[in-house]
């Protein structure tokens, strides 16, 4: 049973930053097992029956939840073998981390916090979710009341997307992303409670709040899925229907003179 962390977590997270070797974490790897990664596995099998209440088809395994200690450093010029901070993170299995729209709790030695939100930019889903603000803006309403303002929308605009007239002026801020998220920056409250099992009682009423808002990202994702295959249609049902116009169609007539043929 989760039982809050120490802060031997901290200290851990903040030495591997200035000392961040193998030499280093091999001496103190009992440190890591101990007091980061076993309570993370604890909070993350704690939470799970809320996960899955919100979606039964998140994968709530732990291997598959919680983050790593080793980076990939392969795609990257930092090439800091190993994080300074842990975090949870609810996916659909076969989803990367960089895709999709997640729900997600971590810290660091300095922070602490917890949302949900796209990792890169989509533009397919927000496409989608274009639509339904222009379509069903009292839906997209819905799923931020429920936020219950705990929340700091974040993401990247676009600067010059043009916006329909018919888009509410309270909602345009969330129409002109590129992607975007819903996070909440732990306070000297929430701080206080990451020491006890009451970290976990937050987590899981936060996660019922951001349950709406996923489950309208999760419908926008299949929507935008659903365009694409549609799309695809279109152009093959187009093709077939230029090649069989094509086909059809009698060569061209060319008229020769008698001087270009021998008798």
């Amino acid at each position: 049973m989760f039982e809050g962390f120490s802060q031997e977590a901290l200290d851990f997270l903040n030495d591997i930053r200035f000392n961040n070797n193998q030499a280093f974490y091999a001496a103190n790897q009992a440190r890591y097992e101990s007091f980061v990664k076993r309570p993370m596995r604890e909070l993350s099998d704690e939470l799970a029956p809320v996960v899955q209440l919100i979606d039964p088809k998140l994968d709530t395994r732990p291997g598959r939840t919680m983050s790593r200690i080793r980076r990939d450093t392969r795609y990257t010029k930092d090439k800091s073998p190993f994080r300074d901070h842990a975090w949870l993170g609810w996916r659909y299995p076969g989803e990367g981390r960089g895709e999709g729209f997640h729900m997600y709790w971590g810290f660091g030695p300095d922070w602490l916090g917890w949302g949900c939100g796209c990792y890169y930019p989509d533009k397919p889903l927000m496409d989608a979710l274009r639509l339904h603000i222009r379509k069903e803006a009292d839906d997209v309403r819905r799923c931020l009341r429920a936020l219950d303002g705990r929340f700091e929308m974040y993401g990247e605009d676009y600067k010059k997307l043009a916006v329909p007239a018919d888009v509410p002026e309270d909602l345009r801020a969330l129409y002109v992303k590129k992607h975007f998220g819903f996070e909440h920056n732990g306070t000297q409250a929430d701080w206080a409670l990451w020491h006890t099992h009451d970290m976990a009682d937050a987590i899981a009423a936060d996660l019922s709040r951001m349950a709406p808002l996923h489950q309208l990202m999760r419908r926008m994702r299949d929507e935008a899925e659903h365009a694409a295959q549609e799309a695809v249609r279109e152009r093959e049902a187009k093709a077939r229907a230029e090649a069989q116009t094509g086909a059809a169609k009698p060569g061209k007539l060319v008229v020769r003179s008698a001087d270009e043929f021998e008798f």
